[in-house]
């Protein structure tokens, strides 16, 4: 089965079993997220990011 299929067979699903589906995968996929990558999102999420534009331009200011 090709990777298009699946997709296909997946959107078939009743919104149930289609929400099974990503909590189970979510997971398992779980376990290969390093964890630096999970406090990044975290603080992403709570608002803690610094534009990189805006700080190059700092750096390049007289």
């Amino acid at each position: 089965m090709s990777a298009i299929e699946l997709l296909h067979e997946i959107e078939a699903l009743p919104t149930p079993q289609k929400i099974w589906l990503i909590e189970k995968l979510g997971h398992l996929a779980e376990a290969e997220i390093p964890e630096t990558f999970r406090q990044g999102m975290a603080e992403a999420e709570r608002g803690e990011l610094y534009d990189m534009d805006a700080a190059l331009g700092e750096l390049e200011a007289p």
